[in-house]
């Protein structure tokens, strides 16, 4: 399995994928420094406690990484059999279900490593810019940490699964649009409303949309052994 893994990241040539976190983190940060900036303009400071900082930023990196993972599903899946690439996959002495579960693997620790690392790198940038701009009055809790690493951790978790739910659409139609657009209306379904009343603030929630995107991960590839390779 890892060395499948190892084969479709060079195959894939992920360096480009890298870059595109990095560049996202940069914009995410400077969306957050603009909307600091007018909140002090206009006296009407949305971010201010820790809490609603981590709860604004965790919303940002997840919805920016759920549409970053449709698109390496596209990327993964559904470009080769849209482009009959797959064909020459299947003809290898390899398992075919092994193949598929190493590329949805990839997406799920892509998703998971870059929310994680996305979720520390603003947040940390938010607590060194309030050091300076100090649009942040209220002192820092250790709880509040506390309680920021574990929704850290959870939603990374769970969103990595919700982002295999667009798999099951993107195998059905064998449309790239299709797969992006779907993780488009699920991202903007689950944060619309403000930070604290977003359908993915109610925590189960995102567990269920969790156990369904395993669920359409499995649906997507249990028959892709005896599919006819011609009919990819």
């Amino acid at each position: 399995m890892l060395k499948l893994m190892k084969l479709e990241i060079k195959k894939f040539k992920f360096g480009g994928t890298i870059k595109g976190v990095i560049i996202a983190n940069l914009i995410m940060l400077f969306i957050l420094f603009m909307s600091l900036l007018q909140s002090k303009t206009t006296h009407d400071i949305a971010l201010r406690t820790y809490t609603d900082v981590f709860l604004t930023t965790g919303i940002l990196v997840r919805a920016t990484f759920s549409i970053f993972a449709a698109v390496l599903i596209s990327k993964l899946i559904i470009d080769e059999y849209k482009n009959k690439t797959i064909n020459i996959l299947f003809t290898y002495p390899i398992n075919r279900v092994k193949l598929m579960v190493a590329k949805l693997t990839i997406v799920l620790i892509f998703s998971f490593v870059a929310m994680i690392i996305s979720n520390f790198f603003l947040d940390s940038s938010m607590f060194i810019l309030n050091v300076f701009v100090n649009f942040i009055h209220d002192p820092f809790k250790i709880y509040t940490l506390v309680k920021s690493l574990t929704n850290i951790l959870i939603y990374s978790i769970s969103f990595s699964f919700i982002n295999l739910i667009p798999v099951y659409i993107g195998m059905i139609k064998k449309s790239s649009s299709a797969t992006i657009v779907s993780s488009i209306i699920l991202v903007t379904l689950l944060n619309n409303g403000n930070s604290q009343n977003s359908l993915s603030s109610i925590t189960i929630i995102p567990i269920i949309l969790a156990l369904i995107g395993i669920v359409a991960a499995y649906l997507s590839i249990k028959d892709v052994e005896k599919s006819d390779v011609t009919n990819c």
